[in-house]
């Protein structure tokens, strides 16, 4: 089952666009696919700073991860000391690990990934399996040019799941959102979730694709 790493940070007053950059350098370095993204639309923008989210992505197994994580411990953590010159820059910065349960996509000829939308529910006690194959079920049947990504993450609230597309413009990820808000599984979301879903919408700046 693949796995994903998301690294999120918030630059310094004055630093954001040599965070911008340098998250890009970075994720070229480790030779692996991912990409990174800016906020359009974050879901506190009153409470949080511009924040930027690198993805790791290309890590079939646990193993893989493991070996990440090992590779960056090595050598008295060079790897990771490599990487605090970007970390002062920012006033915080974090990552997480989490895995795919969605199936695999394939691009079609000539889509330009653009735009990303992340959507967080969580599941109500004891209705997190039945929330998991609504969302999957959900996902198959949906038309539209891009990629769907049911995942959780490894730390956090459980039975929280991230639904993510990534699309070509704003204007596609709105005619997807009323693809959404149309369906009649819209109730059965409802029935299955405690609260409404949170939105994080980010513009891709840079992607890596070894």
């Amino acid at each position: 089952m693949p796995y994903f790493i998301n690294n999120y940070r918030i630059p310094k007053p004055g630093q954001y666009t040599n965070v911008v950059r340098g998250v890009a350098e970075s994720l070229k370095a480790i030779g692996r696919a991912g990409f990174v993204n800016v906020p359009i639309s974050p879901p506190m923008p009153y409470a949080q700073g511009m924040g930027v989210v690198s993805t790791l992505s290309g890590l079939d197994t646990l193993d893989d991860v493991d070996a990440l994580f090992d590779s960056m411990l090595a050598d008295d953590m060079a790897a990771l000391a490599a990487r605090d010159e970007l970390s002062a820059m920012c006033e915080r910065a974090n990552l997480s690990v989490s895995r795919v349960l969605s199936p695999p996509w394939t691009p079609p000829e000539g889509f330009e990934a653009k735009i990303i939308s992340r959507n967080f529910v969580v599941a109500k006690p004891g209705k997190i399996a039945e929330l998991l194959e609504l969302l999957l079920e959900w996902g198959e049947e949906l038309d539209f040019r891009g990629a769907g990504v049911v995942s959780v993450s490894l730390g956090g609230q459980l039975g929280a799941i991230r639904v993510s597309h990534i699309v070509e413009s704003l204007q596609a990820l709105e005619d997807l959102n009323g693809q959404i808000g149309a369906s009649p599984r819209v109730q059965k979301l409802v029935e299955l979730t405690n609260g409404p879903a949170v939105r994080a919408v980010g513009r891709i700046t840079y992607i890596n694709q070894p």
